[in-house]
């Protein structure tokens, strides 16, 4: 399995090995750390290909590991310190293939919520389907490259019927209703994932659902979850940006169907 843990104990302990014989400070040894998470990057994008989102994700935790591990190599290395070596060594490998070999990929959910000025009955119509965003993203990671949702389309007002979410980068996200109140809750399964490998390659996106809320003074709450499982590691650190990235699109989302709604 991808791990930016098992990179980054990987890079720092073999940098402290050669590094052990100079007399590095730890500001310069944090320098070089920075230098080489910089040279990594570069060298994922040139020779892997991977793409300016994936990199940017990656970067931050990757620097901040890899540090943290040339500075534990630097305790590790000193000569008359072979006991803690021959006890630390080991349990580093075991730490490292741990998150990969007994990892369980479980599914977390995202919820967001936005008020609507408009009754349910003027609100529903639009989270069936909704023509072409036009608005320009505004979330930063969009404009780097992550698609972003365009248009919704809707094969049938019943359960079994087909939709698709069209992103940008001509990118369809097949999806099937599997719950349908009228004017009160929209769900539907990911029936096939987008082929995006790099932005969303490392996501299984499993299911979406729209709750519209009659506040009963002609306002509509709309709240909108999405549920995924991950399959990169460390899984703390990258759930933080996966969480981030779907409240955007749920957002862009919503506050369409607002806007068509209050028009």
């Amino acid at each position: 399995m991808p791990s930016l843990l098992l990179v980054s104990v990987f890079d720092g302990l073999v940098a402290s090995w050669f590094w052990r014989r100079l007399d590095l400070t730890v500001g310069v040894r944090l320098g070089h750390s920075f230098t080489m998470t910089l040279m990594g990057i570069a060298g994922a994008a040139v020779f892997l290909g991977q793409d300016a989102v994936y990199l940017v994700v990656a970067a931050p935790g990757l620097n901040n590991m890899l540090m943290t591990n040339s500075l534990l190599g630097r305790l590790l290395f000193r000569p008359r310190d072979i006991g803690l070596r021959l006890v630390m060594l080991p349990l580093l490998g075991v730490l490292a293939h741990a998150g990969a070999q007994f990892r369980v990929d479980q599914q977390d959910s995202v919820v967001d919520e936005i008020l609507i000025h408009a009754p349910p009955s003027r609100v529903w119509p639009h989270v069936l389907a909704f023509p072409r965003i036009k608005e320009p993203p505004e979330y930063w990671i969009f404009r780097l490259g992550l698609p972003f949702p365009m248009e919704t389309t809707n094969g049938g007002d019943r359960v079994g019927a087909d939709r698709q979410c069209i992103f940008s980068d001509g990118i369809v996200i097949k999806e099937r209703i599997s719950e349908f109140v009228p004017r009160e809750r929209l769900t539907f399964d990911i029936v096939e994932q987008p082929p995006h490998l790099e932005s969303y390659g490392h996501i299984a996106l499993y299911r979406g659902r729209f709750v519209l809320r009659d506040n009963r003074d002609v306002t509509t709450t709309l709240i909108g979850t999405s549920w995924y499982a991950l399959h990169v590691r460390p899984l703390w650190y990258l759930d933080l940006w996966t969480r981030d990235m779907t409240r955007q699109v749920h957002l862009r989302v919503m506050r369409h169907v607002r806007r068509l709604s209050e028009s």
